[in-house]
């Protein structure tokens, strides 16, 4: 199990906070966005290349844009959206927390 205790967590409010993610993502430092609990956070996780864990709640090291961009458009959710692509172009990794509602990116 990985250790995201010294990774900051914002808590995801749409335009509020995503800003302050993206800029995080652009200085290629980690941060974990705790969603809100009508969130939906299903996803196929091979077809977002994570990796296999021993917990189905716990999907690691997913493309950051075909997962943020699946969970974005499930849940018609512009500002994710637009983490999705900078995720990407910043070449970062997504986990997915189901269990306690957390997305994590990461390089």
């Amino acid at each position: 199990m990985r250790d995201y205790s010294n990774m900051p967590v914002t808590t995801w409010d749409d335009n509020i906070n995503s800003k302050k993610i993206e800029a995080q993502i652009l200085h290629a430092e980690p941060v974990i966005i705790q969603m809100p609990e009508d969130f939906a956070l299903g996803i196929d996780a091979p077809s977002c290349g994570c990796k296999a864990t021993e917990n189905s709640y716990l999907h690691i090291d997913c493309k950051a844009m075909d997962t943020l961009k699946t969970i974005a458009e499930e849940n018609r959710d512009d500002e994710l959206l637009k983490v999705a692509k900078i995720a990407h172009d910043a070449g970062q990794v997504v986990d997915i927390n189901t269990d306690t509602r957390q997305i994590i990116i990461h390089d």
